[in-house]
């Protein structure tokens, strides 16, 4: 066994999960997968949001959005949260620094211009992903299969939940029948047109729940002949509506009544003729 040596490890940072590899430079989207609350080095109030590229080929890249809380720092912050779609008015306001993160966004990537760092790229402003053209936006053309798969479960726990209740129900029915008297099955078969002759009382059962469940089936398909009828019906009335709101002709204009004819004056009465008196 080699001897021991003593190391201080007391001043070595833990290994930051930031990955600024570079990439090509420009406008590509970001999802904002964290906000990191630590304080900068100088004891400043940071908020440190970290952005994945949403393209494939870029997913192990996760740049820090450094934030500080000074004056000449805001405008960072107000640019990611509306960035996010989250409106930040020009005065005194409460933000939760949690409120942008699981947004996709824009934000433009440039070359880093420490020498130090070459070969990195960093984040130089971020922005409403409308800015991206649609041929670049990738992140609504993601499909989770965990979603896919607990979607499925649900619609699989539906199904069988309806099924349970089929068969509870089924099990109470043959249970009511279990309890009858065997006169009281042969009426019950009897009224849906069960032959009953030489049927012992488990198989009268058996065979008025198989009727019960035709007689089912059969209300169910009438009932979706009905809706069929209807929907032709709703047709036909607005077919007919359509006639309705087509312009009728207008009716011809009332012909003009000619004024009555003035009655001429009534000739005076004559005056009646003189009697001539003949004296003798």
């Amino acid at each position: 066994m080699g001897k021991k040596i003593t190391l201080d490890f007391s001043k070595v940072e833990e290994r930051s999960g930031w990955n600024t590899k570079e990439m090509p430079e420009g406008l590509h989207e970001f999802k904002i997968e964290l906000v990191d609350l630590k304080d900068a080095n100088d004891g400043t109030d940071m908020w440190t949001y970290g952005l994945r590229p949403t393209n494939p080929k870029y997913k192990t890249r996760l740049f820090p959005y450094y934030c500080k809380h000074q004056a000449n720092q805001y405008f960072k912050i107000r640019d990611i949260f509306v960035a996010a779609g989250i409106p930040v008015a020009k005065k005194k306001v409460s933000l939760d620094p949690e409120a942008p993160v699981g947004k996709i966004i824009a934000a433009e990537v440039v070359d880093s211009s420490n020498p130090q760092y070459q070969g990195r790229s960093e984040i130089d402003g971020v922005y409403d992903r409308s800015i991206i053209d649609d041929e670049d936006q990738v992140a609504d053309d993601e499909v989770d299969e965990d979603d896919i798969d607990e979607e499925a479960d649900e619609v699989d726990d539906v199904e069988e939940e309806f099924e349970d209740d089929e068969e509870g129900e089924e099990d109470e029915r043959a249970e009511e029948l279990d309890a009858m008297t065997l006169a009281q099955l042969r009426k019950e078969a009897k009224g849906l047109g069960i032959d009953t002759a030489g049927l012992k009382k488990d198989e009268l059962i058996e065979s008025i729940l198989e009727a019960e469940d035709e007689v089912e089936e059969e209300a169910d398909e009438e009932d979706d002949l009905d809706d069929e009828d209807l929907d032709d019906e709703e047709l036909e009335d607005e077919e007919f509506d359509d006639e309705e709101d087509e312009e009728e002709e207008p009716e011809p204009a009332p012909r003009r009544r000619a004024a009555p004819a003035k009655k001429a004056p009534a000739k005076a009465a004559a005056k009646p003729a003189r009697r001539v008196v003949k004296r003798r």
